[in-house]
């Protein structure tokens, strides 16, 4: 994978594989941008460090090692997937969706993976850690949602509900 990163740059687009134990498994697939600290970003997800001096054999290289949230990179899936487009008012959690977000500075980019629902507050949907609806309504961010498996109907692994986070957990 640090092989892989040490070739990608800014403007490239790319899709990366991250797992997190509040959001589970979820796509990111965006234009890479890098941070004022020369970090590799992907839809405002870390994907990779500052770029570091290794030896590999008798030569120094530059290489970048990934952030502890990404699973693959490159990531790809050969499989086939039917997408419905939907409102962001049908989705609930577990449903498996490709959401299309539009941010600056990072622009338009793909998130796929596992709605959560929020635990008091089921209208509370994110995708990874985008909001895709609130009890101020729907993210505005939000291009489009396709449905590609209603919860129970996909092989992605199952997320729990996001428990609210305590003051604590933040210090």
């Amino acid at each position: 994978m640090k092989a892989a990163l040490s070739e990608v740059s800014a403007g490239d687009v790319v899709s990366v594989l991250y797992k997190s134990a509040r959001y589970g498994h979820y796509l990111v697939t965006g234009t890479v941008h890098c941070s004022f600290v020369d970090e590799l970003m992907v839809g405002g997800q870390p994907l990779a460090g500052v770029p570091k001096s290794v030896k590999v054999g008798e030569d120094k290289q530059l290489q970048r090692s990934p952030d502890k949230e990404v699973r693959a990179f490159p990531a790809d899936y050969d499989g086939a997937l039917e997408a419905a487009a939907c409102p962001v008012s049908e989705i609930s959690h577990g449903d498996l969706v490709a959401t299309s977000i539009e941010q600056a500075p990072y622009g338009r980019f793909v998130v796929t993976g596992v709605v959560t629902a929020a635990e008091n507050d089921a209208r509370y949907l994110m995708i990874g850690p985008w909001i895709l609806n609130s009890a101020e309504g729907e993210n505005p961010r939000i291009l489009e949602v396709q449905r590609l498996a209603s919860a129970g109907e996909h092989q992605a692994p199952k997320v729990e509900v996001r428990a609210a986070v305590k003051a604590e957990d933040l210090s």
